[in-house]
């Protein structure tokens, strides 16, 4: 099945690179190519004409994919130590648990909950 997804999302990629070829062959005026000037670049630069459509599109999807992958990282260690610290929670609960089964009958236990010992307050 994943081969599958990689050989679609494969697919679908190369297909928006045809397209974005044709954009680009389509956004001529006077036989130049349309350029999108970026305010902060061409402040440091000012012989620069810009960027072409395709880069600018290929820039922005490029710096969106990547702070996703940041994104997603973070989620994923997050959500790794919360597992790891729930895995060690039960395996305290677990021995505590053993330790309860192991105990004898004639023992006491003295269990009191909060609610009781509140009430008699």
């Amino acid at each position: 099945m994943k081969l599958l997804k990689y050989i679609f999302f494969t697919i679908i990629l190369i297909s928006c690179i045809f397209f974005i070829i044709q954009l680009d062959q389509l956004n001529t005026i006077n036989q130049e190519p349309i350029k999108i000037k970026i305010p902060y670049i061409s402040a440091i630069d000012p012989s620069n004409d810009g960027v072409k459509v395709w880069e600018a599109i290929l820039l922005s999807v490029s710096i969106g994919v990547f702070i996703g992958f940041l994104i997603a990282l973070y989620q994923i260690i997050s959500q790794t130590s919360e597992i790891m610290s729930l895995k060690s929670k039960i395996r305290r609960l677990n021995h505590e648990l053993d330790n309860l089964r192991n105990q004898s009958i004639d023992d006491e236990i003295d269990i009191k909950d909060e609610i009781s010992l509140e009430q008699d307050l």
